[in-house]
């Protein structure tokens, strides 16, 4: 599957939302209202933890929910210490309380000077730090980062349990990152009106509604399942048999776990 979207933050402003979402349904053929990352906020720049929330966030969150814009949440890393990321990532949990997120909510590490310094287990470690808070607290957690910066700066064996939303802009995916998310363009290749040649645009693989409503994650209730019907009697007709293939078949389905009445016809 291959579902198109958009992630947006303060940078693009105050977003025409009703527009936005026709032209969401526009480029996914009008059987997929699409779906939007909001940036939720990032972390402090000292490096110690704490969430700055974006200027745009609520008003976002509140048109996506008002215009049925299915929505994921991501929050930028200055983090330096598993401890700080998971401080970072107890706050977002705060953040997004009360809501449901139809898309994962996504790490964003990126080429920060600690980042890039600090080696690859570190890098691994203080990821693995947020994702696990996000997830102990409810949430569907994954990471983001470019191509460059997962191959070249995590260890992706160590990553291996959590899905990656990556950036990369060429002409095709590749399958060195195993991703449910390509952020394939930043000059608006899906051409959403109103944006003009500066907009994130992504393709998704996985039909992460259906996840977060199955599993009950992100503020969504875990689907019920279906009890199956209890059998309480176990019928063959058949021609005439034998006393032996009688006990035969009762004793078949009765191992089966079905209680058999065996009536002469």
């Amino acid at each position: 599957m291959k579902i198109y979207g958009i992630d947006v933050s303060h940078h693009q402003g105050a977003i025409d939302w009703a527009k936005t979402a026709s032209e969401l349904r526009r480029v996914n053929g009008g059987t997929s209202p699409g779906f939007a990352i909001l940036r939720v906020g990032y972390s402090a720049r000292h490096g110690r933890g704490g969430l700055y929330m974006d200027g745009q966030f609520l008003n976002n969150l509140a048109a996506c929910e008002k215009y049925g814009v299915p929505a994921g949440v991501y929050f930028y890393c200055y983090d330096t210490s598993p401890a700080a990321a998971r401080i970072t990532a107890q706050q977002v949990v705060k953040m997004l309380s009360g809501h449901k997120f139809a898309y994962p909510i996504y790490y964003d590490v990126e080429y920060e000077k600690y980042h890039l310094n600090c080696g690859k287990a570190q890098n691994t470690a203080i990821i693995k730090a947020a994702l696990e808070t996000l997830e102990a607290g409810g949430y569907y957690a994954a990471v983001y980062c470019s191509r460059d910066f997962f191959i070249n700066y995590t260890d992706l064996s160590g990553l291996a349990n959590f899905d990656k939303w990556e950036a990369a802009y060429t002409k095709t995916d590749t399958a060195t990152v195993q991703n449910g998310l390509w952020q394939y363009s930043s000059k608006n290749a899906l051409g959403i009106a109103g944006f003009g040649n500066s907009l994130d645009c992504d393709v998704c693989y996985r039909d992460y509604p259906a996840i977060m409503e199955k599993n009950g994650l992100n503020g969504y209730t875990k689907t019920a399942q279906a009890a199956q019907p209890k059998a309480t009697e176990y019928m063959v007709t058949a021609g005439p048999m034998s006393a032996g293939d009688k006990n035969t078949i009762k004793a078949q389905a009765e191992a089966l776990g079905l209680p058999v009445t065996v009536k002469e016809c």
